[in-house]
């Protein structure tokens, strides 16, 4: 897993907060826009904050139970009642659907984080969501958020009611938002954020049965079952408002930026030893959206 690595991201957003109210959407893009910025910020001051001690360090230890062969996820029953306002705490919740076998070697695991942790939730009518008995988490493999209240079994939240929501970590934590320039379905964690370059990630997940085959002399194949990630990442053109994916490699990277290629071979040259990570992604188009 690598819930070690902690979301790193430059803003460039109004300072203004939400006191929380819901706010009334307007048709003006450019109001939208903004909307979507102080929403944005709420949540990055919310991971940013140092008023936890969540203690997830451990990424390897998977501590969510997660039994069955074949991981399922049912959203609520009841959608929520009525518009506008934060989550209701009549949500209806379903438990996980399992089934009656998980080895002991299982590897990886279908959850972002080895823990649920506290979260903001921001609805479609940009209201905040902050209740301390909800913990969150992420579900990879089916793409819903995960939400968690005092020792009830954890539900999916029904992801309309979603617009954005941060996992606060013990330091940092991760931000996620639905993209409709990319696909309004998907929940994509924020890697940067910026007026002109933005980038972002698309986790999924699959389980994997062990294969292993002997005849006697030799084996072939793994002998534990496994949920491997597929992560795909974004650079959007926030002007031209088009998205390409790519790679976090040189040749990549050179690609999809090639408008800026001048800008990107001076970071290059000024980072030549360093390892090309989300964080190292972050603080290129930080460099580029100046």
């Amino acid at each position: 897993m690598k819930s070690k690595r902690l979301l790193s991201i430059s803003i460039f957003l109004s300072p203004c907060l939400f006191a929380g109210a819901q706010l009334n959407a307007s048709s003006d893009s450019k109001f939208t826009d903004s909307v979507n910025n102080i929403a944005f910020r709420v949540l990055v001051n919310f991971i940013s904050s140092d008023t936890l001690a969540t203690h997830v360090a451990e990424a390897e230890k998977n501590n969510i139970s997660h039994l069955g062969e074949q991981h399922q996820l049912i959203t609520p029953v009841q959608t929520y009642p009525g518009s506008g306002g934060s989550m209701a705490s009549t949500f209806s919740y379903d438990n996980f659907l399992p089934s009656v076998y998980n080895k002991e070697a299982t590897q990886g695991s279908p959850f972002l984080l080895p823990v649920y942790v506290p979260g903001l939730v921001i609805n479609p009518s940009y209201g905040v969501v902050n209740k301390p008995d909800y913990q969150y988490n992420y579900d990879k493999m089916s793409g819903n958020l995960l939400l968690k209240r005092n020792n009830e079994q954890p539900i999916a939240v029904n992801r309309e009611l979603v617009k954005m929501f941060c996992l606060k970590l013990d330091k940092g934590g991760y931000i996620f938002s639905r993209v409709p320039l990319i696909n309004d379905n998907e929940f994509f964690q924020v890697v940067y954020k910026g007026p002109k370059y933005s980038s972002y990630k698309l986790y999924k997940n699959k389980f994997i049965n062990a294969n292993q085959k002997t005849n006697g002399y030799s084996t072939d194949g793994k002998n534990y079952d496994e949920y491997q990630d597929i992560e795909t990442y974004y650079l959007v053109d926030e002007k031209k408002e088009t998205w390409v994916i790519y790679e976090l490699s040189k040749k990549s990277i050179r690609k999809v930026l090639n408008a800026e290629s001048a800008a990107v071979e001076q970071y290059f040259k000024e980072h030549k030893n360093d390892d090309i990570t989300e964080p190292w992604m972050a603080q290129l188009l930080e460099t580029l959206n100046k």
